[in-house]
């Protein structure tokens, strides 16, 4: 298969069906068939590894599956919890046995974790394995822990789940096992790990962030909190048994940004009580109210699945959610004119099967049915991952440019510093920095991220955006604001295989983030 590849390597601009093509006339040639992709992948690592042939990054590219997974920058690794009690009662989630509640069997990442006995740690590996197998860079892993509401679990096994999260990570194609080490031993590990966790995101619900679940989270390693806000109608909240207010959920945001979390709502529209009409009030509002303004949301529209109170509702006939037809006008309406450049619309849907729904929203592609009925109005979506540069093919390779986009949030500002191109279609790289006296520091770096395709640690490519100094560029700027403004000392809430990235720049760990003394001559009303 040498000749094969080296032949793949040669060809400027090689496309899918050229590969094919080339794979069939090497096996006419070789009396043999013709080799899948995964095969071809399999033996062209090989041969770099033994230095029979050079790397070549357009080729990897090629042979890459399902690019998208690492277009946002990092490998994603979705792992579930142990099936536990949770505090709340929705009426619309499944109480499937075996299972973490709202969660089926049928679902990709639940249906992985189920089968592994929910063990984190082989959960990571055979996720890491498929990523690595289907041509994905694994070296920067951004973890999403999901399950049942992670408060409510003991502290003992969030602790183990963790810990052996990071294991896995620093065990992936390693000779060495390193088993028997506690959890601050895994993390100092992984910080100079081949498999680094750059980002941790733990699932829970706004009345259970308090100072010590956060504290908590914090010690974990957690970056990014997503929680069920579900809506800000408080009588829809009470209708469906959320358990708790939007009341609640401004004062978690609020401590949550105390500690400078990067924080991720789901929100879901067709709950019963609802309509078109105050969905969209709610997601207005969601943007609008400074005690509110996510960084990030995942909506989720409410379905009708059995083992749900709500599928009874629905057999008695006394919940039936509004059409796909409205649905569909009310998100192009959110996405055209409400979502803000500095937020990320993650998912659209929830991984549930089609045919697991027995009413609601049964569009798979639900996200490319809009962005159609977009297109054919003129209309284009603002928020962060329609504009990420690997979103955008056909805008690649212009000069990006500084933007600063400033808004108020519950007890501080925020900055919203990205590179994108001149027109704002397509954003290479981003920094969200937070100002405010109540904080934990006076200075957060809350994120950083560099969009395109995932590079390795150590590569560069004139065609990626990643690895070409952008992120330096964004923390020198940001440091900049923060000192003008009179702040001492910036911190980074950074995941933990990235604190060497910022010790570099000369941020070092205080307790569980990285910090750095501001020039005093550079503050207002200093000399």
């Amino acid at each position: 298969m040498k000749t094969l590849i080296k032949k793949l390597i040669q060809q400027r601009n090689l496309t899918r069906p050229q590969l094919d093509e080339l794979k069939n006339s090497w096996s006419r040639l070789n009396y043999r068939n013709a080799p899948s992709t995964a095969e071809v992948l399999k033996e062209y690592r090989r041969l770099v590894a033994h230095k029979k042939i050079s790397p070549s990054a357009p080729l990897e590219a090629i042979l890459q599956k399902r690019a998208v997974r690492t277009l946002s920058g990092v490998a994603i690794v979705t792992v579930l919890t142990k099936p536990w009690p949770c505090p709340g009662r929705c009426v619309y989630c499944p109480l499937e046995p075996d299972m973490p509640k709202s969660y089926l069997k049928s679902e990709p990442a639940a249906q992985r974790a189920y089968f592994n006995k929910f063990n984190p740690y082989n959960q990571v590996i055979s996720r890491l394995q498929m990523l690595y197998n289907n041509g994905h860079p694994t070296d920067k892993i951004e973890l999403i822990v999901k399950g049942g509401s992670w408060n409510s679990y003991q502290w003992k096994y969030q602790v183990w789940f963790i810990k052996e999260c990071f294991r896995a990570c620093n065990d992936f194609q390693s000779n060495k096992k390193h088993e028997n080490q506690n959890l601050a031993k895994t993390q100092k590990l992984n910080e100079t790990a081949a498999h680094r966790l750059i980002g941790l995101t733990l699932e829970t619900r706004p009345d259970l962030i308090t100072h010590q679940t956060a504290e908590q989270m914090r010690v974990l390693g957690c970056t990014r909190v997503e929680m069920g806000i579900q809506h800000t109608d408080n009588k829809i909240l009470q209708l469906t048994k959320r358990g708790h207010t939007i009341e609640d959920a401004k004062k978690a945001t609020a401590l949550l940004r105390y500690y400078g979390f990067k924080i991720d709502f789901h929100l879901m529209p067709q709950l019963p009580g609802s309509t078109p009409a105050k969905d969209c009030k709610m997601f207005e509002k969601n943007f609008a109210d400074p005690d509110l303004r996510p960084d990030m949301i995942k909506i989720y529209p409410c379905t009708v699945v059995k083992n749900s109170e709500l599928y009874q509702w629905h057999k008695k006939g006394k919940f039936k959610p509004y059409t796909d037809k409205k649905l569909i006008e009310m998100l192009v309406k959110v996405k055209s004119k409400i979502i803000p450049r500095y937020c990320r619309i993650s998912r659209l849907i929830r991984d549930i099967p089609s045919t697991e729904i027995v009413a609601g929203n049964k569009i798979t592609n639900l996200r490319q049915t809009i962005q159609k009925e977009m297109k054919k109005h003129g209309l284009k979506c603002q928020c962060l991952r329609c504009r990420e540069i690997g979103h955008q093919e056909k805008i690649k390779n212009k000069i990006p440019k500084l933007f600063i986009d400033k808004y108020s949030t519950s007890g501080g500002t925020e900055y919203f510093l990205s590179f994108e191109d001149t027109k704002r279609r397509a954003v290479y790289a981003f920094c969200r920095l937070r100002l405010g006296a109540d904080g934990l520091y006076p200075a957060f770096i809350r994120e950083l991220h560099t969009y395109g395709h995932l590079m390795p640690l150590g590569q560069k490519s004139k065609k990626a955006s990643q690895h070409q100094g952008l992120g330096k560029k964004l923390i020198a700027k940001a440091e900049k604001i923060a000192s003008k403004s009179g702040a001492d000392t910036i911190a980074v809430i950074s995941g933990i295989g990235v604190r060497g990235y910022y010790k570099k720049l000369g941020y070092k760990i205080r307790e569980t983030y990285m910090v750095k003394k501001l020039p005093r001559q550079n503050r207002r009303g200093k000399t």
